[in-house]
């Protein structure tokens, strides 16, 4: 989630599997980010988002289901770029943990088994692997054009794992490839509050790219001298960004021009 302006335009299918390959998907690989099934025995799960979720309560099996499989099988499947076959996979995974705890209808947070952590009072603890599906089949559905659907999926990725600053970038990327400026740029803001903002962090490229997109969206918007100290920051995070200084390079010229 390059032409001339490699910071611009509509995601493409390749564009998305670059990132995909870029981010490592850790999870995809069963490195990281899965969580255990003892973990998961804990975990609540969000309801309604799935297009053929339950509507009626159903009663929780008393083993919690094994997400990391068909997880593991979706994101093989999107960097295959068998995206259909992708969706099936990551349709799978939500549709058990909406049938697990149908009933619960408490706001979810996305926590990750190796991380010992209570969840704020009033919302559920669920297995990580829910955000990454739904992260997923977000992704793979803008692969096959359908951004209208994908952008319920990327939405619910985010919000239950607020402190995710790559899904908040994509969810952002979603709306500067429609053009859509200021939303685009309260989601790049987002992204960018969620990053860690330690120089040489492991969120360094996160935090780089959400300065990015919000200078993005301010040129656009019209605010060049904006744009233009949002960038600069950029740089200060990943100094290397080709893509920040042709972005600088531009807004400065912009800014040529218009004086």
């Amino acid at each position: 989630m390059h032409a001339t302006n490699p910071f611009s335009g509509r995601l493409s299918a390749n564009a998305t599997r670059r990132r995909i390959a870029a981010a490592g998907f850790a999870l995809a690989l069963g490195v990281a980010g899965l969580s255990s099934s003892a973990g998961a025995e804990e975990a609540g799960f969000v309801e309604g988002l799935h297009r053929s979720g339950p509507t009626a309560l159903v009663v929780a099996p008393l083993a919690a289901p094994d997400l990391k499989t068909d997880l593991k099988k979706g994101f093989a499947m999107l960097r295959k770029g068998e995206d259909e076959k992708a969706v099936s996979y990551f349709d799978r995974v939500i549709a058990a943990a909406d049938s697990w705890l149908a009933g619960d209808s408490r706001p979810r947070l996305c926590i990750d088994a190796k991380v010992s952590s209570t969840p704020s009072a009033g919302h559920a603890p669920i297995d990580d692997a829910l955000c990454d599906a739904h992260f997923g089949r977000g992704y793979a559905l803008i692969d096959m054009g359908r951004g209208d659907l994908a952008e319920a999926d990327l939405r619910a990725a985010t919000r239950m794992a607020p402190e995710n600053a790559h899904f908040a970038n994509e969810y952002a990327e979603l709306f500067k490839s429609r053009r859509e400026w200021q939303t685009a740029f309260v989601e790049f803001e987002r992204a960018w509050e969620m990053a860690d903002k330690a120089m040489g962090g492991p969120d360094a490229d996160l935090a780089a790219r959400a300065l990015r997109g919000m200078g993005y969206a301010k040129e656009k918007l019209g605010d060049l001298n904006e744009a233009h100290a949002l960038i600069s920051r950029s740089l200060e995070f990943e100094p290397d960004s080709e893509a920040g200084k042709v972005q600088l390079a531009h807004v400065e010229r912009m800014r040529t021009i218009g004086s």
